[in-house]
C-alpha cells in the first residue's frame, strides 16, 4: 500500500508539472504581472484570499468542537495560494487571461511572505504554535507553480512551435491526475468516517462558500472577474496545506489529507450551482462589454 501511495503521489506531482508548463506555453509576461500592475485588483485579491478566508476559517474552529483534524485542514487551508491547476479550467469557462494567470503569479510570490504571517495569526484558533518558513513556502511555490510556468513561458518565447505541445501535455497532466487521485478517495472515505461529526462537514461547506461569496463581492466591476476571484477564494492549495499540517501536526497527517480530499470534492460539487448562475448572466450585462482576451494554447473556449 505504501508503494501505491507513492506511486499515486509522483502522478500528481508529474500531472501539476505538465499542466502548468502547458499553460506557461500561452502566458505572457504581461499576463504574468497583470495584478503587480493593478494595485485595485491586486488589494482585492488579498482582502479576500487572505484576510476574509483565514478569519472565516479561525471563525468556523472557535465556535464549533469538531474533531482537531478537521480544525488543522481549515487552517492550514485558509493559508494557502491558489492551486496550480485552478487557471487551465478558468481560462476554459471564460476568465480573462491577463486577471487569471495575474492572480496565480501575484498569490504564488506573496505567499512568501503572507503565508508565514497568517500561520502565526492562526495559532489563535488552533491554540498551537504553526510554523512554516518563508524558505519552505519558496520552495513550494518554485516547485509547483512558478518553475514550472516560466519554462513554458520560456519554451514557447524561443521555441514558438512548443506550443502546438500544450493540448497533449494538458492530456497527459489530466490522464495523471485522475491516476493518482484514485487511491485518495479511499483516504477521503476512512477520514470521513471520522470527522464527520459534531457539524464538521457543515462547516467546510460555509468555509468554501464564504470564500465564494467574499471573491464574488471583491472581484472587481466586472463579471468574468468576479467569477474567476470567487472560484479562486473558495480555492486553496491542497498539497501546500499538507506539508504545513505534516510540518506541524504529524500525528494528523492521514486524517488531515482525507479532509483535505474531502474538501476538493465539496468545493467542486459547489461550485455548480454558482457556475450555472454566472452563466445565466443576461445579454448586454457588461461581462458583454469586456475587453478582449487571449487565451493559451489548447484552452481556448470551444466555438459554439
Amino acid at each position: 500500500m505504501q508503494t501505491w501511495s507513492k506511486l499515486a503521489v509522483l502522478a500528481l506531482q508529474v500531472s501539476i508539472v505538465a499542466q502548468v508548463f502547458a499553460i506557461g506555453l500561452g502566458t505572457t509576461w504581461r499576463d504574468a504581472t497583470f495584478l503587480f500592475r493593478t494595485p485595485r485588483l491586486l488589494g482585492n485579491s488579498i482582502l479576500a484570499r487572505n484576510v476574509a478566508v483565514p478569519i472565516i476559517a479561525m471563525l468556523l474552529i472557535k465556535v464549533s468542537g469538531f474533531h482537531a483534524a478537521m480544525a488543522i485542514t481549515l487552517g492550514v487551508l485558509a493559508l494557502t495560494p491558489v492551486p496550480p491547476l485552478l487557471p487551465a479550467s478558468q481560462l476554459k469557462t471564460g476568465g480573462r487571461s491577463e486577471y487569471v494567470l495575474g492572480l496565480l503569479v501575484s498569490q504564488s510570490v506573496l505567499a512568501i511572505v503572507l503565508v508565514p504571517v497568517t500561520a502565526t495569526l492562526m495559532d489563535w484558533a488552533l491554540g498551537s504554535q504553526t510554523h512554516f518558513s518563508a524558505v519552505q513556502v519558496a520552495q513550494a511555490v518554485l516547485k509547483a507553480i512558478l518553475l514550472p510556468l516560466a519554462g513554458g513561458m520560456l519554451a514557447f518565447r524561443f521555441l514558438p512551435k512548443s506550443g502546438h505541445l500544450a493540448p497533449s501535455l494538458l492530456t497527459v497532466g489530466a490522464v495523471l491526475l485522475i491516476a493518482g487521485a484514485v487511491p485518495l478517495l479511499l483516504l477521503a472515505w476512512n477520514a470521513f468516517a471520522v470527522l464527520s461529526g459534531n457539524g464538521a462537514m457543515l462547516a467546510l461547506a460555509l468555509f468554501i462558500l464564504g470564500g465564494t461569496a467574499v471573491g464574488h463581492m471583491l472581484g472587481g466591476p466586472l463579471p468574468e472577474d468576479r467569477t474567476v476571484l470567487a472560484v479562486a477564494t473558495a480555492s486553496r492549495h491542497p498539497g501546500l496545506a499538507l506539508a504545513i499540517a505534516k510540518a506541524n501536526y504529524p500525528e494528523y497527517t492521514k486524517l488531515v489529507a482525507g479532509a483535505v480530499v474531502i474538501y476538493l470534492i465539496f468545493r467542486l460539487l459547489l461550485a455548480v450551482p454558482y457556475m450555472h448562475w454566472r452563466r445565466r448572466a443576461p445579454v448586454g450585462s457588461p461581462r458583454s462589454q469586456a475587453p478582449s482576451v487571449h487565451f493559451p494554447p489548447g484552452l481556448a473556449r470551444p466555438r459554439r
